[in-house]
Parts: structure tokens; sequence; C-alpha cells
């Protein structure tokens, strides 16, 4: 599996924004009862289904969701239902994610900043060629398709690479809250295809 070796320096002016940006946009979203996170969360894997690409994917990635962000595991114990492959991104290094098959998400295991993911010692790389759809998360999402992380970059790699190797279509999974009209970019930035929230499916201007 090849590495990106692209480098990016972003200007002062740009950290700062994006600080203060993932500061109000964390906060905006953790304002949202667990209740009503819940049921967003539901509402945004009913959406799914009108995807044809990601009803006809044979291999899906998806992220695991934590702490506040758009639940996942139903998600993807549905998929594992529906006999579809599933990897999900286990941390292997600074700003690096390896790729790992999950087959029931009892079996996901703790890792650096409270992410569960696949146990490596229990699964294998799978290499992102063979991914037909990812799902990514974010702090925040713009109507161009571009994404606010949490700063580490490994979501920008993956898509970087995965974009060198096939087509895959890229859902973002966001609340509402979480829409913004225009984030600050930078020339590594990976948009997503589509955007589906709780009550929106964006075809983005990167599709």
């Amino acid at each position: 599996m090849t590495k990106p070796s692209a480098t990016h320096q972003p200007s002062p002016a740009t950290t700062e924004r994006k600080a203060r940006l993932r500061r109000e946009l964390r906060a905006n979203r953790d304002a949202l009862a667990a209740s009503d996170r819940l049921a967003a969360a539901r509402s945004i894997e009913a959406r799914l289904a009108y995807l044809p690409q990601v009803e006809a994917a044979s291999v899906v990635h998806c992220y695991v969701g934590i702490g506040n962000e758009v639940a996942t595991e139903q998600l993807i114990r549905g998929m594992l239902e529906r006999r579809q492959r599933v990897l999900a991104p286990r941390v292997k290094g600074q700003g690096e994610l390896e790729h790992l098959e999950v087959t029931d998400t009892d079996a996901l295991v703790s890792g650096p900043r409270g992410l569960r993911q696949p146990d490596i010692t229990e699964a294998t790389p799978v290499d992102l060629r063979e991914v037909d759809a990812i799902f990514v998360p974010g702090l925040a999402f713009d109507r161009h398709g571009f994404r606010l992380g949490y700063g580490g970059g490994y979501y920008d790699r993956t898509l970087e690479e995965l974009r060198g190797h096939a087509r895959a279509i890229v859902v973002g999974l966001a609340f509402d809250q979480q829409l913004v009209d225009e984030l600050p970019r930078e020339a590594h930035d990976q948009p997503v295809d589509v955007l589906v929230t709780e009550t929106q499916m964006i075809w983005t201007s990167a599709e």
C-alpha cells in the first residue's frame, strides 16, 4: 500500500481559524441531546438506503463513531447482515491509518483517543483498492464537500490514497448542526462526494 508523499504547511492564519472553528463547532455538536443524536443517526442510516452506490457496494469502509459523532455501529451491523464486507480504520502511527475487516462489532477494541477499532490480532489489513464506498466523520462539512476534521490529517491522507487507486464514493455523515456554508481549505484537503444528515442528502460540487 502506497503512502502519499505530499507535505503541507498551513499558514498561521488558517491554522488559527481552523482551531477556532473546531472549538465552536464541537460545542454546537456536543450541545445536542443524546436522544436527539440517536434519532438523527437512525434517520441518516435510513437515508443511506437511497444511495444506490452504497447499496451496490461489495466493500464499505466505515469509521466507528465515538463520543458525540454520528453513531455507526448499527449501520455496520446492518451492512454485515446484508453480506457486505466492512472495513474500519485502525490508528497505525502518527497521521496514518490501516484498514481492517470487521466481522463483529462486539470484537472492536479500545484504541488511541477512545477510538473503537478492529483488533490487529484478529484481523488483517485490506488494500484500499477493494473499497467501493467510504463513510467519513468530521466536526463540520461545507456545501462544497470539504470537511473540518480533528487536526490529525488521517482521513485526508486516506482519501488521497483511495482516489489514487479507485473511484469509490465518499460519503460524509453529519448532523444538520455540523453543516456550514464554507470552510477554510488547503491544497491537501479532500472533499466528499455527498453529505448525508438527518434531513438532507447533498451532492457536492466535488461530484
